[in-house]
């Protein structure tokens, strides 16, 4: 079955990408995917044979083993011609930054991105050690020359598998250029990476579903003995289903007994794919230190960019964690207060032993003199 490219969804976000070797990729939310290096400037975006049509990203819904034909434009803004590698890549949830980005340049694709064919380029690597994975992924997609300020527009085909799992798939079509470039002496080659977005939903049984692990709380105190200190609360969030979700996250902070330090609104995670995890963290200033802090986090699902708002959507999902809260300076002061309350009770202790003891011993020397003075002179 053969299926013409139509934009089913609207989604706003295209992928820029900055690497230095085969550094990880960074993703930008920008209406149009631009980098710049040097005197070149370009930028990628969905098109037609006659040129850019307005969509900001490729979205698909379709049933396994179908074809997709459609095509991406590479625009040269630069004065001089540039040459570019186009090849597309798995999309992935950034670990740190909890953004979407895409898989490295030193990487093989295995799901859609491996599916993406752009023009006659290989868009698949065999299953093998790390060094033959890296060269395989550098010669993926086609080399283009496009000339000054004009646009290269190049066809790509997804083949869906028929075994292809159900729900969101996501991956991106970049466009590399690479410059040479030094590190502490030794010749690198610099690349430079930007991309647009492949949003494909197969066809069958959606199973949305949202988790939170590894839940920690902190806290730090203040050289103010009684002042408050920080909160601090990290998590990740996983996308255990096979739909593309979003996230609000936010944590509620409690003292002993109750003791409320408010909730905080976390800003929402976008487009945590199936199988992506984000790492968030959270810090709550003016919290008091009453030994003891408590952390509980709720996580609300949201639907992904471009995703309708009928999209099924999974429970909220909550964990907690608990931490010390020890008003660290408070606690010095009162050491100090009592151990100088113990060495002077010692000391006065020492002090009444030692009067008492040289009065034990005059009492003794005048006993001594009066036994003395009384005993009879022979």
């Amino acid at each position: 079955m053969t299926a013409r490219a139509h934009p089913t969804r609207a989604v706003t976000g295209l992928l820029a990408i900055a690497a230095l070797l085969l550094a990880s990729a960074v993703a930008l939310d920008t209406p149009a995917a631009r980098a710049e290096e040097g005197d070149i400037t370009w930028g990628i975006q969905p098109s037609t044979p006659s040129g850019p049509d307005g969509r900001t990203a490729f979205t698909y819904q379709v049933a396994p083993g179908t074809t997709i034909t459609d095509w991406v434009g590479v625009v040269n803004d630069s004065a001089v011609p540039a040459t570019f590698r186009v090849y597309a890549a798995d999309a992935t949830t950034d670990y740190d930054t909890a953004a979407f980005t895409l898989i490295g340049s030193d990487q093989a694709s295995t799901d859609l991105g491996s599916w993406t064919t752009i023009d006659t380029g290989a868009s698949v690597c065999a299953d093998t050690n790390d060094d033959a994975e890296a060269a395989c992924a550098a010669s993926l997609g086609v080399s283009v020359t496009v000339d000054p300020g004009t646009t290269q527009n190049i066809p790509f085909t997804i083949v869906v598998p028929q075994d292809a799992t159900p729900g969101d798939h996501a991956a991106g079509i970049v466009a590399s250029y690479t410059t040479p470039a030094s590190s502490g002496g030794t010749s690198v080659v610099q690349e430079n990476r930007v991309g647009t977005r492949i949003y494909l939903r197969v066809d069958g049984p959606l199973t949305p579903q949202l988790g939170i692990q590894g839940a920690v709380a902190g806290y730090e105190g203040t050289l103010n003995p009684i002042g408050a200190g920080t909160g601090f609360v990290g998590f990740d969030i996983l996308n255990t289903g096979n739909t593309r979700l979003s996230a609000q996250p936010a944590v509620h902070l409690t003292g002993p007994f109750g003791i409320d330090f408010g909730t905080v609104q976390l800003d929402p995670v976008r487009n945590i794919v199936p199988g992506g995890t984000a790492h968030v963290t959270a810090q709550v200033a003016g919290v008091a230190p009453l030994l003891l802090l408590f952390a509980d986090i709720t996580v609300t699902p949201l639907p992904g960019d471009s995703l309708a708002d009928t999209d099924p959507l999974p429970a909220a999902v909550s964990s907690s964690a608990i931490t010390w809260a020890i008003p660290w300076m408070l606690l010095l002061i009162l050491a100090v207060i009592a151990g100088a309350i113990v060495l002077i009770v010692v000391l006065r202790r020492r002090s009444r032993q030692r009067l008492a003891e040289d009065l034990a011993a005059y009492a003794d020397h005048i006993r001594a003199e009066a036994r003395d003075e009384s005993e009879p002179v022979r």
